[in-house]
């Protein structure tokens, strides 16, 4: 048996010193030291301290935890690899993360559908990346798929066209061919599937300009030419960057003529 021999105030609000047989022996929270009515002269069995403890060690990640969620909604594992982090021991991690669940505080499926409401409100990311964001955040398969097939497929387009507009400007110099290239990589690298792409891209109408598309031609050629002592394989660079054989090739005639 160990005697309370005096409990202390720490300069932290809530959190108190206990001290058994007049030699300091572990901190606890106002709520442990009313649950378990401790105060001076108390005798304590050995199990009983074990139970303090641990029931002080599971207050305290608690806390941590509505602390850590107080910042924004999390995942369990969010919160699970918060408080590993920190050292809790697995019991005191799984009762804190089953309080959680009860108050309500842990919803996986609810921190999904919000999740996926910001990327798609404030983001030009797809389902694939959103996807791939949510599994890394520990969200279970199963949810992940049933929110995606719930997102609304108009909403989707819009984004899409949005973020290809703005890539459209970004590729003024480069030929049609090359801008439509880049235009359906980036869309598939946003995480939109092959059916939004085509669909985008067809809602943008987009047509060549063939004078607009003459003159990048030359200007690229005047660029480029001196690096190629072989006219063939400045015919390829060429190719390679979206332009037909049959026009380079009448533009490089032109030039020698």
């Amino acid at each position: 048996m160990a005697k309370v021999t005096k409990i202390q105030a720490q300069k932290r609000k809530g959190r108190f010193n206990v001290y058994l047989d007049g030699e300091y022996a572990f901190p606890v929270a106002e709520t442990t030291l009313i649950e378990f009515r401790l105060m001076k002269d108390v005798e304590l069995t050995d199990a009983q301290v074990k139970e303090i403890q641990d029931r002080e060690n599971v207050n305290k990640a608690y806390g941590d935890a509505i602390n850590y969620l107080s910042y924004q909604l999390r995942t369990e594992k969010e919160i699970k690899d918060y408080l590993y982090k920190k050292e809790y021991h697995k019991d005191a991690v799984e009762v804190t993360l089953q309080r959680l669940h009860d108050l309500n505080y842990l919803d996986d499926e609810s921190y999904a559908q919000s999740f996926i409401n910001t990327q798609l409100n404030m983001s030009a990311n797809g389902p694939k990346i959103i996807e791939q964001k949510l599994i890394q955040k520990g969200v279970p398969k199963d949810i992940i798929q049933n929110k995606l097939d719930e997102i609304d497929q108009d909403i989707l387009l819009d984004n899409a066209i949005d973020f290809a507009v703005k890539q459209v400007r970004k590729q003024k110099r480069a030929s049609f061919q090359q801008m439509l290239t880049k235009l359906r990589q980036s869309l598939y690298q946003k995480g939109f599937s092959n059916e939004i792409i085509t669909e985008t891209i067809k809602q943008l109408d987009l047509e060549p300009d063939e004078d607009e598309e003459l003159d990048k031609l030359k200007t690229m050629i005047n660029k480029v030419k001196h690096r190629y002592a072989n006219q063939n394989k400045l015919v390829n660079y060429l190719m390679t960057k979206g332009y037909h054989y049959d026009e380079i090739k009448r533009v490089l005639d032109e030039e020698e003529n």
